[in-house]
């Protein structure tokens, strides 16, 4: 007959938990972290003390210390954070993740994106993020024909990934 070893382990506690994970956002958490890890990042963050922003080469963030950081968009994509509406929007040209709030939350959007030369490099739904926005990495230094569709209504425009491009688009009114 064989002996039998068992081995317990503990619950972990919702206070332990808290304390093997940051309190609140740091400079820390964006070592290393990829272009698209740091627009995640702060998405999540929004409505915390730190203000972030993203110009078409960086993801750039201030901590409530006044520390800033900034994570470097790949060389040949950049994003582009696009908050289609039916009523209402807000002017904008730089995505403040950190205050750019957009009408339709969590809506699914039919995305449709082709480039100059007529060739598809987006054909999805994706569903609009807590703030209202979709992001789209997009290729450099191009113009793009978009067209978008949510709750029976749609509408088409144009998007550019040029150097100083708007990485805010609150133009594209759904009808």
């Amino acid at each position: 007959m064989q002996k039998q070893t068992l081995l317990t382990i503990g619950f972990i506690t919702l206070s332990s938990l808290a304390l093997a994970q940051p309190s609140s956002p740091s400079p820390d958490q964006l070592k290393g972290v990829s272009p698209l890890k740091a627009m995640q990042l702060a998405n999540s963050w929004k409505g915390t003390a730190v203000k972030s922003f993203v110009t078409d080469s960086a993801v750039h963030f201030t901590f409530p210390d006044g520390q800033q950081q900034s994570v470097s968009l790949p060389a040949k994509q950049m994003v582009i954070a696009i908050a289609p509406y039916v009523n209402q929007t807000h002017p904008c040209k730089t995505h403040f993740m950190s205050g750019c709030q957009g009408e339709l939350v969590n809506t699914p959007v039919k995305v449709q994106v082709t480039n100059a030369a007529g060739k598809t490099v987006i054909n999805r739904t994706v569903k609009t993020l807590p703030n209202g926005f979709l992001e789209l990495w997009l290729d450099r230094n191009q113009t793009y024909n978009v067209t978008l569709s949510a709750q029976g209504r749609s509408v088409k425009g144009q998007l550019q990934t040029l150097k100083g491009s708007d990485t805010c688009v609150t133009t594209l009114r759904l009808q």
